[in-house]
């Protein structure tokens, strides 16, 4: 048994016994190749919102809680931890490319009627124009804060109708634009599930 798996087994058995601190131990060795993996994953991905560093930490994330909630038990080498770590990066890529194309449907079946519908009702000027739209807005950002108490949505979905660009808001907010893309992507998904687009 090499030094190198030898920490890896025991990196491992100290996650099972629920101590957090092997995790980044773990995240340290093999991090670049996750990210590497799941990047090559993504070769088709039209989305550029998610990225392999996404899926690696999402992957990262899912291991982690199975092995210290007890899932795998007798796992206790590199490659046994390896094997679980390309089979979370599949699926995740899996359900992002399903997740893509089942936006894609929403939008084209329902997201252009809604709107259609939407913008056919309402009268675009004068002053009852105004109040619907104000109650319109206020309807969709209740949404958002419904399922972000922190404000964050709704302070991107503003931003975005200001016409900010991601990579705008992502420097006012300092965060990733590949988040800011996530969380914009979330918005639109929210409001087309409320049916409110």
């Amino acid at each position: 048994m090499t030094s190198d798996t030898g920490s890896v087994t025991r990196w491992l058995q100290r996650l099972q016994a629920g101590e957090s601190g092997a995790a980044q131990a773990i995240w340290d060795r093999f991090y670049q190749r996750v990210v590497r993996l799941a990047e090559l994953q993504l070769k088709r991905n039209a989305d550029r919102a998610v990225d392999g560093e996404d899926i690696a930490q999402s992957a990262f994330r899912a291991v982690y809680h199975a092995v210290m909630n007890g899932r795998y038990p007798d796992m206790d080498n590199r490659q046994e931890l390896w094997q679980l770590l390309i089979v979370s990066i599949r699926n995740r890529v899996r359900r992002h490319f399903r997740d893509i194309h089942t936006q894609k449907r929403m939008v084209n079946e329902k997201g252009l009627l809604l709107m259609q519908d939407r913008l056919n009702a309402i009268e675009l000027s004068g002053p009852v124009a105004q109040a619907e739209l104000a109650d319109l807005l206020a309807m969709l950002l209740r949404v958002l804060d419904q399922e972000d108490p922190t404000g964050e949505l709704r302070q991107i979905a503003l931003l975005q109708l200001e016409e900010y660009s991601a990579s705008a808001i992502a420097r006012k907010l300092k965060r990733r634009k590949s988040y800011i893309l996530q969380r914009v992507r979330m918005i639109r998904i929210l409001w087309q599930e409320s049916a409110l687009l």
